[in-house]
């Protein structure tokens, strides 16, 4: 069995070991104990939060949990914020410009690693394992001459950011069809403008994500590859961080946005019409490329294991330097 199978198995097994304690422990709880909480929750102070989004359907959980009232049933007022790369939220988050947001693992586990203070306190989804759900994909021009990842040599991937998910899953395909991923070049453009940069030819090939992956298609760019299902296949992808001041200064605030936050990922998960109708709050795509999009399926569990399994990873292909240990990056409401 190869690394990235093992791990993805130790994975799933952390996972559903974790689903099931989850169910015991709600099944145990007294009614006195729900009272409670909930006296608790009526009583908390109202705390106001910025978060940062990316305006990416990943994103969508949040303005579901405004419409739904889950953040008002938390006691929290939450503006989102508009962010074109996650590399920008966190000198917001340790200036406390923002105090939530929302990043894939990649760039948490690189802050992380050169000791910026900051804590991961909820999951939001995972990449899939069935392609057929995968929100992303490389796509290029019918005449670019690229219609495999082994067509890559010599060209130019646009990318959302550089050392980033996208980037880190570009090079694992790269490698596993033989090309060696410094005989590419990658450059730095932002989702709504990379299916223009393709049309004008100045990139060969763009890894982009829905809403904008159903666009390029609807004006004829082709799939190439899906590289987070065939590279980061069920590993963790997008996650909610804070600072770690924000999280020791206010533990209760942090539980209550995860807990907020999963009742919005359940209700997305079972309403998918409902997220369509969110999308048009933070992203400037049509009807047709909405109704057209693949959501995520969202998942706030997110355990050590997953963060060890991109620390490994990323110091394989030199995004990080060897050494570093993600112990105590994940927050729990336990305060671990």
């Amino acid at each position: 069995m190869s690394t990235k199978k093992r791990t993805l198995a130790t994975l799933a097994g952390i996972t559903a070991a974790a689903l099931t304690f989850a169910g015991c422990s709600a099944s145990s709880s007294s009614p006195s104990d729900q009272a409670s909480t909930a006296d608790d929750q009526a009583s908390a102070e109202v705390a106001e939060l910025a978060v940062g989004i990316t305006p990416i359907a990943n994103a969508a959980h949040v303005y579901i949990a405004l419409d739904q009232g889950f953040f008002a049933d938390e006691n929290l007022e939450v503006s989102p914020t508009i962010i074109q790369t996650p590399t920008t939220a966190v000198p917001s988050l340790l200036n406390d410009e923002l105090q939530v947001a929302l990043m894939t693992s990649v760039p948490i586990v690189t802050a992380a690693s050169k000791s910026l203070p900051i804590r991961v306190v909820a999951g939001s989804d995972r990449y899939p394992t069935d392609g057929a759900q995968d929100t992303t994909a490389l796509v290029a021009a019918p005449d670019s001459g690229v219609s495999a990842v082994a067509d890559l040599t010599g060209k130019t991937v646009a990318l959302v950011g550089l050392k980033s998910a996208p980037e880190l899953a570009l090079r694992v395909v790269l490698q596993e069809a033989g090309v060696n991923p410094a005989d590419v070049e990658v450059v730095e453009i932002a989702y709504p403008d990379m299916v223009s940069a393709l049309q004008s030819n100045r990139v060969d090939a763009a890894f982009i994500v829905d809403p904008f992956l159903s666009a390029a298609q609807a004006d004829g760019l082709e799939v190439v590859s899906k590289p987070f299902t065939e590279g980061l296949g069920g590993m963790s992808a997008l996650q909610w961080v804070m600072s770690d001041a924000f999280v020791k200064a206010n533990p209760e605030v942090a539980a209550r946005f995860a807990a907020a936050i999963q009742r919005a990922g359940e209700y997305a998960n079972d309403n998918p019409d409902a997220v369509r109708a969110v999308l048009p709050e933070f992203t400037a795509l049509s009807p047709e490329a909405i109704e057209a999009s693949i959501l995520p399926v969202y998942d706030t569990t997110v355990t050590d294991a997953d963060l060890q399994a991109y620390v490994d990873l990323m110091i394989r292909e030199g995004f990080i330097e060897d050494g570093y240990d993600p112990a105590g990056l994940l927050w729990t409401s336990s305060g671990d």
